[in-house]
């Protein structure tokens, strides 16, 4: 199957940038065009179920705030003359969220994902931004940058600064060794309780594949396509995945619990590869605390860091929610398929 980045990169050379080329002459080199945000179009994972909503080529334009006033206008002049069609595809204009065919200023496009406009200046700045939104502005392909700012910002934004990838390695340490970990799963299967020891285990799963995306220092996607673009990393996930898959077969939970204990030594062998922390030796079950083997990891990555980032939490709650509920109800899909009630 042809992906949806695939077709959106013929559309821009094809259609879209001749366009743009003609009727921006002076002012083209202003430009920015690139096939980003949110879809998994972007990261080329889109397949037949994809293609029920906002789906199609897609391209964002983009120019300097300093630059607003005279190409803007030029700009969605020229996206109002695009092809309704191209090839046998629809081809939607700024149907929102960013999506499909549409122009912003590179300035709030950052702003938007982001939550600020500002590249974070210190470490406490990039605890502030949520990793699922990074991943959404960093990902995707550039075109064309003539002023080369999205391409600058991209690079900066590209991952953690050392110190902030260190602390999120000791913070999700501590989720996959205490809170959301074996010792609770292990505890409530105790007590019989089933659908709780789901949740744990959903959780630990989660915790462990964004731990290994953050051994390998690349910012995790959210919920969706994580397990499939965990499966592509080039490290440690040939370890954790048949871990993980022989836990998610395992009826028994006291058998879940010790294969996800297996699992946290391969993140500590991992960290003790990386330098960040000694070897920790394998030490015997206790059935009361169960695991503890990444708390000593953690305590020694905490022992090393500023003493600033020691107590801040990173920020989880993911921008790309709400402007999820702004499209819910977008009349370029919601209402063409029927979803919606006439008073």
């Amino acid at each position: 199957m042809t992906t949806g980045l695939a077709i959106s990169q013929e559309f821009v050379s094809g259609t879209l940038m001749p366009l743009l080329q003609q009727e921006l002459a002076d002012d083209f080199d202003r430009l920015a065009i690139a096939i980003v945000g949110t879809g998994s179009d972007v990261l080329g994972l889109d397949d037949e179920i994809s293609r029920d909503h906002h789906w199609g080529p897609r391209a964002n334009v983009m120019y300097l705030r300093a630059d607003a006033p005279r190409v803007a206008d030029q700009v969605r002049a020229v996206l109002s003359k695009v092809p309704p069609k191209f090839g046998q595809y629809d081809v939607q204009i700024d149907i929102g969220n960013l999506t499909g065919v549409c122009c912003c200023q590179i300035e709030d496009f950052f702003g938007r994902f982001l939550g600020t406009e500002q590249l974070p200046a210190s470490d406490l700045d990039w605890v502030r931004l949520c990793e699922v939104d990074l991943f959404h502005v960093t990902a995707g392909t550039i075109v064309y940058d003539g002023p080369g700012e999205l391409t600058r910002r991209c690079d900066y934004l590209a991952y953690y600064p050392d110190a902030v990838w260190r602390k999120r390695l000791a913070d999700w340490c501590m989720y996959v060794t205490g809170r959301e970990a074996p010792y609770n799963l292990h505890r409530v299967a105790k007590r019989n309780d089933d659908l709780t020891c789901t949740i744990y285990f959903g959780l630990c799963i989660k915790r462990l594949m964004e731990l290994c995306f953050t051994l390998n220092r690349r910012y995790a996607p959210y919920t969706k396509w994580l397990n499939r673009l965990f499966r592509n990393l080039p490290n440690y996930a040939d370890q954790l995945a048949p871990m993980i898959d022989a836990a998610v077969a395992e009826p028994a939970w006291n058998k879940k619990v010790q294969l996800l204990i297996d699992a946290n030594y391969v993140i500590a062998d991992a960290l003790a590869d990386l330098q960040l922390c000694p070897a920790l030796p394998r030490r015997k079950f206790d059935d009361s605390l169960t695991d503890l083997s990444l708390y000593d990891a953690a305590a020694h990555i905490y022992s090393q860091l500023p003493e600033e980032l020691f107590s801040p939490s990173f920020n989880q709650v993911e921008l790309w929610e709400k402007m999820a509920r702004e499209v819910l109800f977008d009349s370029n899909d919601y209402i063409k398929n029927g979803h919606h009630r006439k008073a």
